[in-house]
């Protein structure tokens, strides 16, 4: 996953992205999927609460993809700053 982060600043740089401009977006991002990942986790505290395990695992599936693309972020802006 890392080589396609990298890969991915290395397009924008070419196309004449600016990298504080990336580093922005890639914050905004972290920061609207950080939200997510607390409100599923409420969510799959209530399911638990209520028997619901289905939808309960059904939303930690969500939660282990949202967590991937954070750890994406945070790969992305390490490289970003590895780069400077």
């Amino acid at each position: 996953m890392k080589y396609s982060a990298v890969l991915s600043i290395l397009i924008l740089s070419a196309c004449g992205c600016n990298r504080n401009e990336v580093r922005t977006k890639l914050l905004n991002e972290q920061e609207i999927l950080k939200d997510s990942a607390n409100n599923i986790t409420e969510r799959i505290g209530g399911y638990i609460q209520k028997g619901v395990y289905d939808s309960a695992e059904a939303k930690k599936k969500q939660l282990g993809t949202v967590h991937a693309r954070l750890i994406d972020i945070q790969s992305s802006i390490d490289s970003l700053e590895k780069m400077k």
